[in-house]
């Protein structure tokens, strides 16, 4: 190799282009640029290439990020650290007969200003992430990324140690000083080298190096495992130092590429990472069969795991079970099994315990999930996996030994679980039984989110007949509390004003006379007697105003109140003050339960006129006409002779009232308990199957 360089009294200041030169193959002048800029402060990538004749290396920074598109739409462009500047550096290999000959096509780089700043910084003692936000503090379209201020501050390094060397040639005094410590032979180096250098060396460290094959190793078995194939999955894990028996934890961490055949890979392909998860070393370029290396898409997940979590490893697998096992119910946000040997096998659990493994909803891109991963870890701190739907799971340990460990015994009970479904045995329970045909739940009694269904995404029930309560079920118990019951009570005076020489007005009227002399006689607080008709119009009314007002304060559900407040509610309805508000999954179960011939009636505290104005007049359209209508009763018993039910079984009764559930369970109706936002605690082990949507229900 011939290589010739102009710049040989340059002072290190400025990112230099490789030396030209003749090269005797193509492999041979790629890792001459590459070496070379490494002792710069850029990276560069094939951007180009023709095996037998040119290979075009441009910066890494080159070019510009392009505004994908989806359904006709502008979507954000790519966020990122390390952002494209257009940057013009290229330099060019041709093959000429035999050898292959470098040129330089452009030597200039566009973001050498923030190099300089880099250097500045490091100089004056900053630490990397202070730099990093420093200059993003200085300028928010910085386009240096972790990888550029390590470079810097391994070219000054090696500026110093340069100096340091020729100090010591002159003075006879040895540039760096070692001892040896203990039977390993291990080397510490003394005070004139300073935490920096040491980071660089521990980089080339055996414990490093044993790490990567490691990492590489276990890959290989991941793969055979079928948890990594297609190039898909990942894996990290921490650097550990041995000495002697003690095992401690480096601040390195070894991490997977991206897009590469998982049981080809070399130890030479890992990245590794800072604990703060900057990048520290990166794999070599390598021939044109293979792309760019670029980390796993995972990594910013694997860095939360390690944060939350504490890890010493983390697998993320696309293990087939793991994916189907998400799969089997749509809606659910766990995955539950108990009473299998294999729990034993996760880190704080027996025989016995109930093993709860959280799903989170897939995205397009791995990156995208780290906000539900870490919803998930907040939300389980007994975890130690988190399935992701259609697509696998992420396990992690305290060691790879751990997390292996635990990632075996994780993909034995996903796989028995599918198995267990698959005979029509619930994995759930303590007996593994059959399964209920009740509602298609398969072992998780916690709430479920809604979700976009179809009619096959469910067992249907037994149940022909649904009744459903409104508060608290159909509609948030806060438009009650705070709509409906404050508009009531702000306009009785106005709405008896306005229709009191009515007859339904005056029907109210007797109702309430007649409820407040009850009142009076029970001492209801703030019951004032009622004055005849012929004291005035206005005096009756302040009387009717002050005795609803104590009914109200008294929690008085009397009928006399609820039909007065049914009445007010209406003129708010008509002149279009409000509108009933239900649950966004209400209008289309109602729907479908129509469509499916399944019956649907009301069950309320609220009078019969006041639900149908409620359905009638919803924030989704009119509601009213997928209900059957049924006479007013307060016995479950009465209601099922009402509609023309002899088996009690043959109805479904989902409620937020856990005292009406139980009314009804004695009455012998199936009963579910809809757990939605404002509704009150339910008691511990209460024995009843919950529901957070009307969807999970299918007909």
């Amino acid at each position: 190799m011939e290589v010739q360089d102009p710049n040989e009294h340059n002072e290190g200041k400025k990112m230099l282009p490789p030396p030209v030169g003749t090269f005797q193959t193509r492999e041979e002048l790629l890792k001459h640029v590459r070496d070379f800029v490494l002792t710069q402060v850029y990276m560069v990538s094939i951007k180009d290439s023709s095996k037998d004749r040119y290979v075009n290396i441009a910066c890494d920074k080159g070019g510009v990020y392009r505004k994908r598109l989806k359904n006709g739409e502008n979507m954000h462009q790519r966020k990122t650290a390390s952002r494209l500047t257009n940057c013009p550096f290229q330099v060019v290999g041709k093959k000429d007969d035999d050898l292959w000959m470098l040129t330089i096509k452009n030597g200039e780089h566009n973001h050498e200003k923030e190099v300089l700043l880099i250097r500045e910084m490091t100089t004056a003692g900053k630490r990397p992430r202070q730099i990093l936000k420093a200059l993003r503090q200085r300028n928010p379209s910085l386009v240096s990324d972790s990888r550029n201020v390590y470079n810097v501050k391994a070219k000054i390094r090696r500026e110093s140690s340069m100096a340091m060397n020729m100090d010591s040639c002159g003075s006879g005094v040895t540039g760096v000083q070692v001892q040896q410590n203990g039977e390993d032979g291990r080397v510490s180096v003394s005070s004139l080298l300073n935490e920096e250098v040491y980071l660089e060396l521990e980089l080339e460290s055996k414990a490093v190096s044993d790490t990567k094959a490691l990492a590489v190793e276990l890959c290989r078995h991941f793969y055979s495992l079928g948890w990594l194939s297609g190039t898909g999955g990942s894996f990290t894990l921490r650097v550990h130092h041995h000495h002697d028996a003690v095992s401690t934890p480096s601040h390195f961490i070894v991490m997977s590429p991206s897009g590469v055949q998982k049981e080809r890979m070399v130890p030479e392909d890992m990245y590794v990472l800072s604990s703060d998860g900057f990048l520290l070393s990166t794999p070599i370029l390598k021939s044109y069969t293979h792309a760019a290396p670029k980390c796993t898409d995972c990594a910013p997940l694997f860095m939360k795991v390690y944060e939350m979590c504490n890890a010493g490893a983390v697998i993320h697998s696309h293990g087939m079970e793991s994916c189907i096992i998400t799969m089997i119910n749509r809606l659910s946000k766990e995955f539950r099994i108990t009473h299998m040997e294999m729990i034993k096998g996760i880190c704080g659990h027996g025989y016995h315990d109930e093993l709860v493994v959280p799903i989170i909803e897939n995205t397009a891109h791995e990156g995208e999930l780290l906000e539900s991963l870490t919803e998930a870890i907040r939300a389980y701190p007994k975890t130690t996996a988190v399935l992701v739907r259609n697509h696998g799971v992420f396990v992690w340990g305290d060691s790879w030994v751990s997390a292996k460990t635990q990632a075996e015994c994780y993909h034995y009970l996903f796989d028995a679980a599918i198995k267990l479904h698959q005979l029509g045995l619930d994995w759930s329970t303590p007996s593994h039984g059959p399964i209920r045909n009740v509602n298609g739940f398969w072992g998780c009694s916690r709430a479920l989110k809604t979700g976009a269904l179809s009619l096959d995404d469910m067992i249907e029930p037994s149940q022909h007949y649904v009744l459903l309560d409104i508060e608290g079920a159909t509609t948030p118990a806060s438009f009650f509390s705070d709509c409906l019951f404050p508009y009531a009570c702000d306009n009785v005076g106005k709405h008896l004003a306005a229709t009191y020489d009515s007859e339904e007005t005056q029907n109210d009227i007797n109702l309430l006379r007649s409820q407040g002399q009850i009142d009076l006689e029970q001492g209801v607080i703030g019951t004032v007697p009622m004055p005849l008709d012929y004291v005035g119009k206005e005096l009756v009314i302040a009387s009717l105003v002050a005795n609803v007002a104590a009914m109200i304060m008294a929690d008085r559900k009397v009928t006399s109140l609820k039909q007065l407040q049914g009445h007010i509610w209406r003129t708010g309805f008509q002149s279009n003050e409000f509108v009933a508000v239900v649950f966004d999954d209400v209008a289309e179960a109602l729907a479908r339960w129509h469509a499916s011939g399944t019956k649907v009636y009301i069950y309320s505290s609220v009078i019969r006129e006041a639900q149908q104005l409620l359905f009638a007049n919803s924030n989704y359209g009119d509601l009213k006409k997928y209900l059957t209508n049924k006479k007013e009763t307060r016995s479950y018993v009465e209601i099922l002779k009402t509609v023309g039910i002899d088996r009690p079984a043959d109805m479904l009764f989902v409620t937020y009232d856990f005292r009406e559930a139980v009314a009804a369970a004695a009455a012998g109706l199936e009963v579910i308990l809809s757990i939605r936002p404002g509704n009150g605690p339910l008691p511990e082990n209460h024995g009843f199957r919950t529901i957070e949507s009307l969807l999970e229900i299918q007909h």
